[in-house]
């Protein structure tokens, strides 16, 4: 599984250039990471909080990574992705997901 439209859409105005393609990888060996492991949760919705977590740059992206790795639970819930809106919170962030 890759990174979805609107995570990477987020991404490219997040992180403009450069740096953006960096993000996009970072976030897809985090999702084949996650995968890997055997992790059951949405994987979107890690990639979604980690990149809020990173607030538009890169060294704090690079320690949301690192913890969501060590465990997404936290990622999620520094985001505010964790509680029970959490999808009307990423629509709300990242716009409408596909059906």
């Amino acid at each position: 599984m890759g990174l979805t439209v609107r995570v990477e859409k987020r991404i490219a105005k997040d992180f403009p250039g450069r740096d953006g393609q960096i993000v996009g990888e970072l976030l897809a060996e985090l999702v084949h990471h996650l995968t890997e492991r055997g992790d059951r949760e949405d994987k979107e919705r890690i990639a979604a909080a980690t990149l809020v977590c990173g607030q538009g740059k890169v060294d704090r992206l690079l320690d949301a990574v690192q913890l969501a790795k060590q465990d997404w639970r936290d990622v999620l819930v520094g985001a505010g992705l964790a509680d029970a809106g959490w999808r009307e919170r990423l629509e709300a962030d990242f716009g409408p997901g596909t059906p």
